[in-house]
């Protein structure tokens, strides 16, 4: 798991260079499911892992598959020829122990014809070798095309067919239904951002993940340093994030940067209702962060270096600045694209819809010199920003202790690299699946073959339009600015996540960065980065110990993934007022009597309401922990739930996120009677589980345990809360009685109380209640009694609470626990029921599960 373009193609390089070290025979890179990507992975291949120039020397070297001259050819090639291995070459490179190395495109037809390939030109060479044989695949953005489960066994990919046949066709590289050698051993590493739908899938696909999991760390300020003396030590300990000794100018900066720490550099800028005002602010936002970019590189300005012609690839790219982007997401729609770009062209001063689209069919639609003039009228809609990158730049100083601070240029300079450079080198690409959009982003120098001469890169600033493709994978060098307007009504986190491409490693440009999107959106953003983060923590500290298997999240206004079938939501909290269904057989005195009489030993008092006595109530509440104390004190013949099994380790893997933080002194949360082995299938209302939450209630006092939301305020984040006032804040558990129309109770240790119980009659059948809660009566005035779950306002003398759709007792009111004895006239012995009220305000959790997992009753 790394993060989005936080470096995870640079980690598969690297851990393809130790594997070719480690004398590794065959290595095997999926390089995503379209072209673009597939070129992109291809090319930093040939850069990071295969540098050099192509000659003899560098070709005995290693079998490179495809050929340079075939994988980056205009022309096209059948996939025969594509993956085409010699055997002689491939038997020669064997026996040198010289590494094959294969970049395939992860689409079905490209996935057979390697697979055929191999099959008949390296499988009969392995098994003629009287050595083991080691195989190495390593999966590039693992959750795109490499899930199997039954909306992708259903689905047909617009252009690449039957997406099924993908993860198949994957694992019949080293293990097809022909068989393989015996001597050939292979290794599967996927790597993604997004593990969701990785983790959720069924086992029955080859590729789930069975052996490791492992937890990419990036640079920041913080964390626990990585050892330099044994980097593989998996007992060390380690965080998300490890402290990189240059500072922020070298670190990544994702969700922890643009969400929480940045928070005050205003990094992300709520839209407005009007979409034309939205796109001209992001767009001036863009325009002048690129001449600030400019003025601190000294280098030539986008359109001087477009105008110009170099010697040698070398002197175009050390000449001119580095690449300026801009991401403007309207929506999903390809025809959307085209006419978000045309509505800038529009905005930037072209006059018509159609000649800004055969601006754009022409594939070099530069902003207009009106542009220009509108700048020099009206400055000060521009001049703003200057201001507001002055700001950020401060609070980026001071968050981070930066030294030293950012340098900017006075606004006359700015104005003047605008009007010369910055507007008129600026290029407007749509960039998306329709034959008539761009291909990717060009960010090299090419050479024109008329003059010999070298031409900077076409895209050092271009505005890119785009939807679905620069969703995943592609790589926007130099972005600043992003302008999301996609909404969804069923927002996905793992599609999402991966739109944010301003994620990457800008930290000496940060202070430039802006990401214009509505709030609700960025609210989303925000709560996307706090389970990831969640997630990334609970794999780290199975990677130390023996923690379960991390599990995915989501929230209650969006869901993990949309690529597994019948994802469910288990919540964390019991709920606003849970009622243990399960009692005791009356027929056998009923332990639990032992604990209330014990509890009402101390000082209590009569309940009366509307004169008549309700029943009775302890003078003093109990605290979080004695609360979860007394639940777990309470025993049932016929329900024992474990210590093993989906909700143990549910528990576990809380535990786990919430000792990362800070170790937990009160643990396990989670203490269910039967401490070795699986036990009772757990309920719903579980008095155990209830006793857990009220354990993490207390230890979240004092941790920012990301992954968790507030109950009654679901887009709330605990990891954002103030923990002081929530502290403040904190519920206490009034203990009660409520007496029903029975006989008094005459027998057992209740009998001997200072006081008579009255018995209620709730029906029972089974071992179940049927009822729960008594009657309520939720018209009721100031004097009379409105039910059961308000029972101790009326000790407390407290205003009752307005009645709501929740449930929830108000975040910072008590709690309470009340206690029904129950007695027919026919039966042996009372027997103890009870039911719990909560307030809002407490920790909550939302867990995917996957169809057919049986979780609780």
């Amino acid at each position: 798991m790394g993060s989005v373009q936080s470096g995870k193609t640079a980690s598969m390089l690297g851990v393809s260079a130790l594997a070719i070290d480690n004398g590794l025979d065959i290595i095997v890179v999926l390089a995503g499911t379209r072209l673009s990507l597939w070129r992109q992975t291809y090319e930093r291949l040939l850069q990071q892992l295969d540098s050099g120039e192509e000659n003899a020397q560098k070709v005995k070297r290693r079998l490179l598959c495809p050929a340079p001259g075939i994988a980056l050819s205009e022309q096209t090639h059948s996939l025969t020829t594509t993956y085409r291995l010699s055997s002689a070459q491939v038997r020669k490179r064997l026996r040198q122990r010289k590494p094959l190395i294969i970049v395939a495109m992860k689409q079905a037809d490209h996935l057979h014809a390697l697979g055929a390939s191999l099959r008949d030109n390296f499988f009969k060479e392995v098994e003629q070798l009287g050595r083991p044989v080691h195989m190495l695949v390593l999966d590039d953005e693992a959750d795109d095309g490499s899930i199997l489960d039954a909306i992708v066994e259903s689905s047909q990919d617009p252009i690449y067919g039957n997406l099924k046949q993908i993860p198949r066709a994957i694992a019949n590289l080293w293990d097809p239904p022909q068989g393989s050698p015996e001597n050939l051993f292979s290794t599967y590493i996927a790597y993604t951002a997004t593990p969701q739908a990785n983790l959720l899938q069924e086992d029955h696909n080859p590729l789930a993940p069975r052996d490791f999991l492992i937890s990419l760390r990036t640079p920041l300020d913080v964390g626990h340093p990585v050892d330099a003396t044994d980097p593989g030590n998996l007992n060390a300990p380690r965080s998300s994030t490890y402290p990189e000794a240059a500072g922020i100018r070298f670190c990544y900066t994702g969700g922890e940067v643009f969400y929480r720490r940045a928070e005050a550099a205003k990094l992300c800028v709520p839209t407005t209702n009007s979409v034309q005002q939205d796109l001209a602010d992001a767009v001036r936002a863009f325009l002048v962060a690129g001449a600030i970019r400019l003025n601190r590189s000294g280098k030539l300005g986008p359109a001087s270096a477009l105008s110009m012609q170099f010697d040698t690839k070398e002197e175009a790219l050390t000449n001119a600045t580095s690449p300026h982007s801009m991401l403007y997401h309207p929506s999903a729609a390809i025809q959307h694209h085209f006419k978000g770009a045309e509505d800038l062209l529009i905005w930037a001063g072209i006059q018509d819809r159609a000649t800004a689209r055969d601006m754009l069919d022409e594939g070099d639609a530069r902003l207009p010199h009106a542009l220009v003039e509108q700048l020099l009228a009206d400055p000060a809609p521009w001049a703003q920003w200057l201001e507001k990158y002055r700001a950020s730049a401060t609070v980026i100083e001071e968050e981070f202790d930066l030294l030293p601070p950012a340098s900017f240029p006075d606004w006359q300079t700015v104005e003047d690299l605008l009007v010369r450079e910055v507007i008129p080198g600026t290029r407007i690409a749509v960039v998306n699946s329709d034959p008539n959009a761009d291909d990717r982003p060009a960010y090299a120098p090419t050479l024109d073959a008329e003059t010999g001469k070298w031409k900077a890169a076409r895209d050092l600033c271009t505005i890119f339009v785009s939807g679905n493709v620069m969703a995943r994978g592609l790589t926007l060098e130099g972005m600043t600015t992003a302008l999301f307007q996609r909404s969804s009504s069923n927002p996905l986190a793992d599609t999402q996540m991966q739109m944010q491409r301003w994620f990457g490693y800008r930290g000496s440009y940060i202070e430039l960065c802006r990401v214009f999107a509505s709030s609700d959106q960025l609210s989303l953003f925000s709560a996307y980065h706090d389970v990831d983060e969640a997630v990334r923590t609970a794999i780290t500290e199975r990677m130390m110990s023996d923690a379960p298997k991390p599990t995915v999240l989501q929230g209650l206004n969006f869901e993990a993934t949309g690529k597994i079938a019948g994802v469910g939501n288990l919540p964390l909290s019991p709920g606003a007022r849970p009622f243990v269904t399960v009692i005791n057989d009356s027929r056998r005195a009923d332990p639990n009597a032992d604990i209330v009489a014990g509890l009402f030993v101390r000082p209590s008092s009569d309940l009366t309401v509307d004169n008549v006595l309700r029943g009775r109530i302890l003078n003093v509440p109990l605290d979080l922990t004695e609360a979860a104390e007394l639940l777990d004190s309470l025993t049932f013949a016929n329900y024992r739930p474990g210590s093993e099994g989906f909700y143990a380790d549910f528990w576990s893997g809380i535990e786990a996120r919430a000792n990362a933080v800070a170790p937990l002194a009160d643990s396990p949360l989670y203490r269910p009677p039967v401490r070795n082995g699986k036990g009772d299938q757990p309920r719903r209302a579980c008095p155990y589980a209830i006793a857990a939450y009220l354990r993490l209630w207390s230890a979240s006092l004092s941790r920012s345990i990301t992954g968790l939301f507030v109950t009654g305020q679901p887009s709330d984040l605990w990891s954002y809360a103030d923990l002081r006032r929530k502290n403040a804040e904190q519920p206490r558990f009034w203990i009660g009685i409520r007496y029903g129309d029975g006989t008094t109770v005459s027998e057992g240790p209740l009998a001997q109380l200072p006081f008579d119980i009255r018995a209620t009659t709730k029906r029972v059948a089974g071992g179940e209640l049927k009822t729960t809660w008594g009657a309520s009566a939720p018209n009721a005035g100031p004097s009379q009694y409105r039910g059961d779950v308000y029972f101790d306002y009326y000790h407390r003398n407290s205003n009752v609470p307005s009645s709501n759709n929740t449930g929830w007792r108000p975040s910072g009111s008590d709690g309470q626990i009340l206690f029904y004895v129950n007695q027919h006239a026919f039966d042996e012995h009372p027997t103890v029921a009870v039911g719990v009220c909560l307030p809002a305000g407490g920790p909550e959790q939302f867990s995917a599960t996957r169809a057919g997992v049986t979780t609780v009753k």
